[in-house]
């Protein structure tokens, strides 16, 4: 079937059988309606300076209009040349011609040129003729001189060239939103350029479907989607109208502001001059049922991507979209292009996984390998990062899987710093990954160096911490890696090793890991006491043990005890775990010696003295002390059981002895016991003055306040004592003396007067004054007057105080 054909203008023959405008001939079997549409179509206007010529060079200079509407859904697809001729048949300016084509092929079969590509064809007619009908045209209509080589020439020589990716976005958002684009430039000719880029960037079948119009004198009144004028014309977009444009002024460059359409920019990329053979790529990918210019972005892009153009984020994330959602495609154009898209560049862990799904629908095993793998080092370095969006790792069973994840994990070990490496090293334990046995080693001796190294300016973080300890704890090669540095730095720092390792943590670390490691061991021990001093004496005894010859010394003691010396407490803690075997060098036996020659403040620490005394006496132990605290342990432990059962003779000679000044257990127990033995001695009062005597002034003084507390009550100890005081108490201190008073005003005051009269018959011999005054006294306690104030002492009520009231006015007449 031919293209129907169809002249109008203004003449003086034609269908409407008078002259005027009207169809000077058309083919048969045109419809009315074809014919109204054309009629609307063609109107023309030229613009105002070129109105009134018809020079041939004037009308040649006017605007041709190329226009094209592809019809409404079973109308006939018209384009139309409409060119200005100046008079008509009765002189008149402003007349026309316009030849018209119908039923022009969209589909582009047989090599029919794209609507725009009939600007200039020689199929066009610009005279009537005589005869009121015209034949079909056999065949398609041949293109004029437009081509994408000649509209790429016109572009790069139009000082707007680069608006041509804003000119594309602005006619797919007219085809989506139902507007209309217009172009202004100095010719009909350059619009038709301008026309012709964008129906070779768009995709052909939406470009045979683009209605356009290269000239109107009313631009403003048209719907078609792309119009073009020149800038004679002017342009009235009122209020009312304005928002259905958006207008390229191609003279002056004024262009409107649109967000730049994703299809628009990557045909941009594309160019003209390869567009066609672009689109012809795309075949593989339409399914047929594109109808929005969208619809056609995925597969351009997949097109793309096999052409191996790089594409960018939103491209590849629009192809993947596409591609999980996409039925139309055969296995093996999806296969390739999958393929093609994961060689083109590194993808997300969700497009990825995408891509994977995709492979094993196609069955492409490699590719399902290769993008796991990938997958695997994402998530691998996801957590290297410390990734809040890192997933929780877990055991990977597949064989294949698991040799890609442990090929990589190493790759990606070597080349990471010690935070990342440990993070890494979590991640393999929880994904059960079995690493070569000599890199992990070597990569937690670079991590122990370089938290070595940290710990000289500041302390290992908390949250590191506690992931170095998870890395410890599952893998013993990091611990051997660890020893192997550590042994490095004691040999190159051995002065500064100490204050390195207290830096580390110690949980990383185990007893066992050092066991061919003596001297790291005990390095590691006296670390271990410093963080945890309630295992200072298990430190030190594991340090002893390890020892050959076993030999315990000052220096050890000074690292787990920097304070320098033993309380008796922390002594009591240590001696007993001390193997009996030791060897106790001179700088360590001094260190015994200071336990003994701390002040004792109290019976408390008394005990733990003696306690500790009572350790030291055994054979092995002993031999530890130098010969004066040997003394002073013996003599300690001897005087103790002494006081514990008085004998006076005993009390005489640890009250008369000059016991060394340094031997505190000794002048503790004369201080804090002898006073009390003193006075539960069964003793003289002789003999017990004799001991009074023989005590230092602190110790009488502290026997003293114990007789003047249990002076109150009259028994034949207190007895014995107060008379011992007494027969001693022309050689006391005046302190002493004050006490003896006090002691005595007590028996004097309280003591009946039948204890008193004993204690007067046993005083005499010794003082007759102080006999008689308790005599006397005794005498007066008999007395009816004595004994009655006492009773009347007893019944007298308590006196009450006066109340407080108003003082008194002490003026005469107040009282009135």
């Amino acid at each position: 079937m031919g293209l129907q054909q169809m002249y109008y203008t203004s003449c003086e023959r034609g269908l409407t059988g008078y002259a005027g405008y009207q169809f000077n001939a058309v083919s048969d079997g045109v419809s009315a309606e074809t014919l109204r549409e054309v009629e609307a179509l063609v109107a023309y206007e030229p613009p105002q300076s070129l109105v009134y010529s018809d020079d041939p060079a004037d009308l040649e200079r006017c605007p041709v209009n190329l226009c094209f509407v592809p019809g409404a859904p079973g109308e006939t697809p018209v384009a139309a040349c409409v060119r200005y001729v100046g008079r008509d048949p009765s002189q008149r300016f402003g007349n026309y011609f316009a030849h018209a084509l119908g039923r022009l092929d969209l589909t582009g079969a047989g090599g029919t040129p794209l609507p725009i590509e009939l600007w200039s064809s020689p199929e066009w007619a610009s005279h009537p003729v005589a005869d009121t009908r015209l034949p079909e045209l056999p065949g398609p209509p041949r293109p004029g001189p437009l081509s994408p080589a000649g509209v790429d020439r016109f572009l790069r020589g139009h000082p707007y060239g680069d608006r041509l990716p804003q000119l594309v976005s602005a006619v797919l958002a007219a085809l989506a939103e139902d507007r209309t684009v217009l172009v202004i430039d100095t010719s009909s000719t350059a619009v038709a350029h301008w026309f012709a880029a964008v129906c070779y960037l768009l995709p052909p079948p939406v470009a045979r479907t683009l209605s356009f119009a290269t000239y109107l004198s009313r631009p403003e009144r048209s719907r078609l989607r792309l119009v073009g004028t020149v800038p004679e014309i002017p342009v009235g977009l009122g209020p009312d109208i304005q928002d259905a444009f958006h207008v390229f002024d191609l003279v002056s460059g004024r262009s409107p502001e649109l967000p730049e359409h994703p299809l628009a920019r990557l045909l941009g990329r594309v160019g003209v001059p390869t567009a066609q053979t672009f689109w012809s790529w795309t075949d593989d990918y339409v399914s047929g049922r594109e109808r929005d210019p969208l619809d056609w972005y995925a597969p351009a892009v997949a097109a793309t991507v096999s052409g191996g153009t790089s594409l960018d984020d939103e491209e590849v994330a629009a192809l993947v979209g596409w591609l999980d959602v996409c039925d139309h495609l055969p296995p093996d154009v999806l296969a390739a292009v999958t393929r093609d898209l994961y060689r083109q560049r590194r993808l997300s862990a969700d497009q990825l996984t995408v891509l994977s799904r995709i492979a094993r629908t196609t069955r492409d095993t490699e590719l399902v390998e290769q993008i796991q793998g990938e997958l695997l080092e994402t998530e691998m370095r996801r957590h290297m990062a410390d990734d809040p969006a890192a997933a929780e790792p877990v055991p990977i069973r597949d064989p294949v899987l698991r040799r890609q994840a442990t090929a990589r994990f190493g790759d990606l070990l070597r080349d990471c710093d010690d935070r990342q490496a440990v993070r890494l090293l979590l991640w393999a334990s929880a994904a059960r990954l079995d690493p070569d046995h000599d890199t992990l080693v070597h990569t937690s001796a670079e991590i122990t160096r370089a938290l070595l190294g940290r710990t000289v300016t500041a302390r290992v973080d908390e949250r590191l911490r506690a992931q170095l300890t998870r890395v410890a704890t599952d893998w013993p090669e990091f611990r051997e890696g660890m020893v192997l540095a550590l042994s490095g730095q004691l040999a190159e720092q051995p002065h500064h090793f100490p204050e390195l390792l207290r830096g580390l943590p110690g949980e990383l670390l185990r007893e066992s890991d050092l066991e061919h490691h003596p001297v790291l061991r005990e390095h590691h021990l006296i670390a271990r006491a410093e963080r945890e001093p309630a295992r200072t004496a298990e430190s030190l005894v594991r340090v002893l043990l390890m020892r050959e010859p076993c030999v315990l010394d000052g220096e050890l003691l000074r690292k787990l005890w920097p304070s320098g010396r033993w309380t008796h407490e922390e002594a009591l803690e240590v001696v007993p775990l001390l193997p009996l075997s030791v060897q106790v060098d001179e700088s360590a036996a001094k260190w015994l010696e200071t336990v003994f020659a701390r002040d004792i403040h109290d019976s408390d620490e008394l005990v733990l003295c003696l306690e500790l005394c009572g350790l030291m006496t055994s054979p092995n132990r002993i031999a530890w002390l130098p010969r004066d605290t040997r003394g002073c342990v013996e003599n300690a432990v001897r005087i103790a059981e002494l006081l514990s059962r008085p004998r006076a003779s005993g009390l005489l000679q640890v009250a008369e002895t000059r016991w060394p000044a340094l031997w505190q257990p000794v002048a503790a127990l004369r201080r804090q016991r002898l006073p009390r033995a003193l006075l539960e001695c069964p003793g003289t009062p002789q003999e017990i003055a004799r001991v009074l005597l023989a005590m230092g002034e602190r110790t009488a003084l502290g026997y003293l306040d114990l007789v003047c507390r249990a002076a109150a009550t009259p028994t034949s100890q207190s007895l014995r004592n107060i008379l011992a005081v007494v027969t001693a108490q022309r050689s006391v201190s005046t302190s002493q003396k004050e006490l003896l008073d006090r002691v005595l005003d007590t028996v004097e005051r309280e003591w009946p007067p039948t204890d008193l009269d004993v204690f007067v018959a046993d005083v005499r011999p010794l003082d007759t004054g102080l006999a008689e005054r308790m005599a006397r006294r005794a005498e007066q306690r008999r007395t009816p007057w004595y004994k009655k104030s006492k009773r009347a002492d007893k019944r007298a009520p308590k006196t009450r105080a006066p109340k407080r009231g108003k003082p008194k006015d002490p003026r005469p007449g107040s009282e009135g």
